[in-house]
């Protein structure tokens, strides 16, 4: 009796064991897929989910059809947002919309100034957000991080801002003919050196004349303790 006592209770231990180990394997894979869905999460909450026409939808629902003046994506916090202005005969109207999750940030409207000359775009035969990047690329390195498509002297044109380091270029594109308008690139590594430079300089200077003073006056005081 007593051995058989002690088989069950070696089976038990056995099977508690066994029962034990399951469990701890499959909370590990609970929170592993818990970490993998949090760390998915915080990937695609600075995507891009939201197309464009998407974002001029959502801007009409806010405020009716309106004339689209200009569209603008960027990303800031960490969040890519939309910005599509419009107008009417009255008014002119701004909705900040996040290009994630497609929720309306913020909106106002103000009245138009009677001097105030809008031209809207037409949406129709333009090239894309998209083939934008690429013609830009194709001038400069760098990755897309800001896009804005408004008309300029009357032809629509898109300006791709990239970023490759320290370097940022900006190009124009004209959005029909997909020719490339100008390129500008700044760099602001350069930019904080020549400051330097020019600080050094200024300094530099600013001890010259200081001493070339201290000598002028101390010269004065000298004649004039000779013809005293």
């Amino acid at each position: 009796m007593r051995t058989n006592i002690k088989r069950l209770s070696l089976g038990a231990a056995v099977l508690g064991l066994a029962l034990g180990g399951t469990s701890l394997t499959l909370i590990n894979q609970a929170q592993a897929s818990t970490g993998g869905q949090a760390t998915e999460q915080t990937q695609t909450s600075n995507s891009i989910n939201l197309s464009q026409s998407d974002a001029i939808n959502k801007f009409n629902e806010k405020y009716g059809s309106k004339s689209i003046k200009e569209i603008e994506l960027k990303n800031k916090k960490n969040k890519y947002i939309y910005e599509v202005e419009g107008f009417d005969s009255e008014k002119e109207y701004k909705v900040k919309i996040d290009a994630s999750s497609g929720k309306i940030l913020k909106a106002k409207s103000e009245n138009l100034d009677a001097d105030d000359k809008e031209e809207a775009l037409d949406l129709n035969s333009l090239i894309s957000r998209s083939e934008a990047t690429k013609l830009a690329q194709s001038k400069a390195s760098g990755k897309a991080v800001k896009w804005s498509l408004e008309m300029d002297d009357r032809q629509p044109v898109w300006e791709v801002e990239l970023k490759d380091g320290n370097k940022e270029t900006e190009v124009k594109i004209d959005a029909k003919s997909q020719k490339i308008l100008k390129t500008k690139t700044d760099n602001h590594k350069n930019d904080k050196n020549d400051k330097r430079e020019k600080d050094k300089v200024d300094h530099k200077e600013n001890k010259n004349s200081e001493k070339n003073k201290t000598d002028r006056e101390e010269s004065r005081n000298n004649n004039e303790d000779k013809n005293n």
